[in-house]
């Protein structure tokens, strides 16, 4: 028989609310599944230098990155 105290309580309930955000997330992670459509994927840039992903939605020729400003082509 199991005794029901104070911390056996207090760890079930932590235990059940890990599992429903722990649910929650993986539910939310894998049910992302949008695709771009191909206008979407026109903007798309990557940074030569940082690999860092951006949308372009100016499409220029030379444009900075975000995220480090070195500038490309």
């Amino acid at each position: 028989m199991i005794i029901w105290d104070f911390n056996v309580i207090v760890a079930l309930l932590i235990t059940l609310a890990l599992g429903v955000v722990f649910s929650l997330w993986i539910y939310y992670t894998l049910g992302r599944g949008r695709t771009l459509s191909e206008n979407d994927r026109e903007y798309f840039r990557q940074c030569a230098f940082c690999g860092y992903l951006y949308f372009d939605y100016f499409k220029r020729k030379q444009g900075a990155c975000p995220r480090c400003g070195s500038y490309q082509s």
